[in-house]
């Protein structure tokens, strides 16, 4: 099966309902929660089960679940083709705690619907007798621990005849819990329940009858309808009809739809006191056990307690012997425990009242156990349980007038309605019905509450007298409406006057109408004119009057109600008006303005100090903007403008729709004067060899600062430049600079080096060469003047260079380091190296300057090869023999005074 929200096959009514499916169009009314209905001997019970529906099914379907303990019953069929929106039927379940579940079919497809849970198949017991039986608050009875022990919590009042109570709700037996129909706690019965559930796996359900004080002989009385007169004085009469009346109340009005197992007696303390005979008290107990059974109709079993201790008494033998012999002659009775032996003596502080009569605390425990021990397998098995019995079904018929007729079926001797009425038909409107029926005996069971559907009630989504174009949305209280316009739903949006009613059709399509709702719609007046009075493009902080036609009330977008409204911002405008029906035309039409933003408001920040000297000056810049205007500038559009003269400066900018922005912040300058330059002087020449230097001064007063970087009234120059000087004032001014003192300072030759370069030859060698040098030999002057001397004799030789200058000047180097030469004697003045030479290149010297002098180069032998003529050989002389082969030869130099020869390697 598949649940209907998944389903697109069943009837059109049914799809129409689809989208407001909710569990309450299928609900169990019947049995409530906590509800424990008497197993039979084979550790079953016959379920009835009831409830109403709002959709069409044709099946009803249940499902037991077990909660704790019980056995599954899953999906049956408790009723075929129900009809008018009840149903009714039984489905037997086992022994357990159980969570009920309904659903209804339409063909294979289903909804579920509103279940119940807390559902019991177990023990149902009434408990009757005097005040042990009964209970009293804050003795220290414990409550039921577990979950499936139940009561009513609900008590008649000390005085009260015998009454029908309405229908209660059943509860968890707790502590302080009244018990139906007068316990006044737990008691021992909360323990006892709790054993029973242990050991039988089923839930138990009390109902507690007893009455304080009272005795057999007022048990008896009431039971054959004599009011009955208390005997501790013999003067207060009981209620009439108790207490009798409510055991009673508990046969007639539960068990006949719950069942039972057994009525649970404990009585006997009065008897002791009011020294009862044995026969006597057999005898009421025994009347009393007839009466309940005559007047439920059922063979009840009860359980008998031999009871009779108090402390002023102790305990009494004839009572005890009374006891048996109901037990042993009444028939379908069954032993109590014996409790004159729990709790003895029963005074003492922890009794609240200190009675010596009454249970409390750890006896109430006691006394639960001693229940539980003789409530035993024997008891069970051979004690007579009384099975529920179904309830009445109603049939559900149109009644007319938004009402429906319900009918109790089949015979009884009073049918009474929860809403008032009595007899078989009643016919209602919208609520929650349900029936008592009572037979001859005064045995009631319960039809299942039944839902008549309330009349529709139409909610609004505002007022119902609108101006066209308006609407008004109409609500039903039902999904499911037809409504007099022909619509159906449980909405319809309504735009035009007139009167609505809303119609729900129940499962067999009785009618529910509601209240009519007038609904009047008023014309819109003509839409007004708007017009612009002024210009339709401007800069912020400007405006323009916009203007209507004549009307009663004016509806401007901008939320004003006058006819002319001031425009200061842009967008697009227009109006409504309102008449006197407080209906509003259709909108005017639009007139778009457009407001340009001015730009924000600039600030000008300076690029440097605001107070400077006159030669100096300040750019000022400001935001970026389209354009700029300068406060204080003439003819400066530009973002930045230089400031050199004193006075306050500020910018307006201008946007790119030509909007002109605030003045910015006014930026104050302050400019100062220049003190005179200084004259510079020389203490010298102003042309000198480096190493010399003169002094230059400036002027005046005031710190000067040079273009050297000094910062000294003189300054000692000592190189070439043209030198300038500025002063500066108190306010830091600087003057312009001075006239330019040129000073030209000569470069000094490098001191020379001497090296030996040939075998004859000295060299002054430095980077910056002279014009001329002079050279001395151990102090000396050697001429000639040339940095490249020939030595021809041995000393110590050092050179210094000179430069000369323009005007006379002479520059002069220090003396170089001196070098020793040592003339060489043994080569006959003649030197010749490289000799082997592997390039060919020779350089030639002589010691003498020879003039006229030549040179050949023969083979060894004597063939000559080569020939130069030398005019004055005066320094050395380099040849290259390159075109000559590698070999051996002989180089000779020969003048008129000179002829040496030496043998030469070349190439080799």
């Amino acid at each position: 099966m598949k649940k209907i929200r998944l389903s697109t096959t069943l009837l059109p009514f049914f799809l129409f309902l689809l989208p407001a499916l909710t569990l309450a169009q299928i609900q169990i009314t019947f049995p409530k929660s906590r509800m424990v209905f008497q197993r039979n001997g084979g550790n079953e019970a016959s379920l009835w089960i009831g409830g109403y529906y709002s959709l069409p099914f044709t099946r009803i379907q249940v499902r037991a679940e077990p909660m704790d303990g019980g056995t599954l019953v899953d999906w049956t069929t408790i009723q075929e083709n129900p009809k008018g929106g009840a149903f009714a039927g039984s489905v037997t379940v086992k022994g357990g705690w159980y969570r009920l579940k309904v659903r209804g079919l339409q063909g294979e497809q289903y909804i579920e619907g509103g279940g119940v849970e807390r559902i019991g198949v177990g023990e149902v017991f009434i408990i009757a007798g005097q005040s042990n039986a009964q209970g009293f608050e804050n003795y220290g009875g414990p409550a039921a621990s577990n979950d499936r022990v139940s009561c009513i919590n609900f008590g008649s009042n000390t005085d009260q005849s015998p009454f029908d109570p309405n229908f209660p709700e059943f509860s968890h037996l707790d502590a302080g819990n009244r018990v139906f129909p007068r316990g006044y706690s737990s008691w021992c019965w909360g323990r006892l329940g709790d054993k029973l559930v242990a050991r039988l796996g089923v839930p138990v359900l009390f109902f507690n009858a007893g009455w304080q004080g009272s005795s057999s002989k007022n048990w008896r009385e009431s039971a054959d309808g004599i009011q009955t007169t208390e005997e501790y004085t013999n003067t207060a009469k009981y209620p009439v009809g108790q207490p009798y009346g409510n055991l009673r109340t508990a046969l007639n009005y539960y068990v006949q739809t719950l069942g039972i197992r057994a009525i649970l007696w404990h009585q006997g303390e009065a008897d002791n006191q009011f020294n009862r005979s044995t026969d006597d008290y057999a005898a009421n107990v025994t009347k009393v056990i007839q009466r309940s059974r005559e007047h439920s109709g059922k063979d009840i079993s009860w359980v008998v307690c031999r009871a009779s201790y108090f402390d002023a008494g102790g305990s009494k033998g004839s009572i005890i012997a009374g006891q048996n012999k109901v037990i042993q002659t009444a028939g379908n009775v069954f032993p109590g425990p014996n409790t004159d032996g729990i709790q003895i003596p029963r005074g003492g502080s922890g009794n609240p009242d200190n009675d010596g009569v009454h249970f409390f605390g750890n006896g109430l425990v006691q006394l639960a156990d001693a229940w539980d021990a003789n409530l035993n397998d024997n008891f069970f098995q051979n004690s007579k349980p009384q099975s529920p019995t179904p309830g009445a079904t109603i049939t559900v018929t149109c009644g007319g007038n938004n009402n429906l007729s319900l009918k109790v079926d089949g015979g009884f001797n009073s049918i009474t309605w929860d809403s008032g009425g009595n007899g078989q038909s009643i016919t209602v409107g919208g609520g929650r019905y349900m029936a008592t029926a009572k037979d001859g005996l005064g045995n009631t069971i319960f039809t299942a509450p039944f839902q008549v559907p309330n009349r529709p009630v139409i909610s609004t989504s505002g007022p119902t007298t609108f101006c066209e174009g308006g609407n008004l949305t109409l609500t039903s209280s039902y999904d499911n409406t037809a409504w007099s316009n022909n619509a159906n739903g449980k909405n319809i949006t309504v735009s035009t006057g007139g009167t609505y009613r809303a119609v729900y059709r129940d499962v067999s399509n009785c009618e529910f109408t509601s209240d009519e709702v007038a609904v009047k719609v008023n014309p819109l007046p003509a839409p007004p004119t708007a017009r612009n009075l002024g210009e339709a493009r401007f800069c912020d902080r400007l405006s323009t009057t916009l203007e209507s036609t004549d009307a009663l009330i004016y509806n401007w977008s901008t939320g004003e109600k006058s006819k002319q409204i001031v425009i200061q911002k842009g967008g697009t405008y227009s109006l409504t008006v309102t008449d006197q029906n407080g209906c509003t035309s259709r909108e005017s039409n639009q007139i778009p303005i457009i407001v340009d933003p001015l730009p924000s408001r600039p600030t000008v920040t300076a690029g440097g100090p605001t107070t400077f000297c006159a030669d100096q000056n300040v750019t000022l810049t400001s935001t970026a903007e389209a354009g700029y205007v300068w406060d204080g500038v003439a003819n400066q559009t530009g973002r930045s403008v230089t400031i050199n003269l004193a006075g306050n400066y500020a910018v307006r900018t201008r946007n790119i729709y030509g909007c002109l922005s605030d003045p910015s912040n006014a930026i104050l300058i302050r400019v100062n004067p220049l003190p005179a330059p200084p004259t510079l002087t020389a203490s010298g020449a102003t042309t000198f060899c480096d190493g010399e230097r003169v002094t230059l001064t400036a002027s005046g007063n005031l710190k000067a600062f040079w273009n050297v970087g000094d910062s000294t009234q003189s300054i000692v120059a000592t190189r070439s430049n043209t030198y300038t000087a500025r002063v500066r004032d108190a306010n830091g001014c600087f003057s312009p600079a001075s006239a330019g003192l040129k000073v030209d300072v000569k470069p000094v030759p490098t001191i020379p080096t001497v090296q030996q370069i040939g075998t004859y030859t000295l060299e002054a060698a430095g980077t910056r060469q002279g014009d001329y040098y002079r050279w001395e030999r151990d102090n000396a002057v050697v001429e000639p003047r040339t940095s490249i001397i020939k030595a021809n004799q041995t000393g110590s030789y050092r050179a210094r260079a000179f430069l000369a200058y323009d005007n006379g000047l002479v520059c002069a180097s220090d003396f170089s380091a001196p070098i020793a030469f040592t003339l060489i004697i043994d080569n006959d003045g003649l030197s010749v190296y490289p000799n082997p030479s592997p390039n060919k290149e020779v350089t030639i010297e002589t010691l003498e300057d020879i003039t006229d002098a030549t040179v050949i180069l023969t083979t060894l032998s004597g063939q000559v090869l080569w020939r130069s003529n030398v005019t004055t050989f005066n320094e050395r002389k380099r040849w290259n023999f390159s075109t000559v082969p590698s070999g051996h030869y002989i180089l000779t130099v020969r003048s008129a005074t000179f002829k040496v020869s030496k043998r030469l390697l070349i190439g080799l």
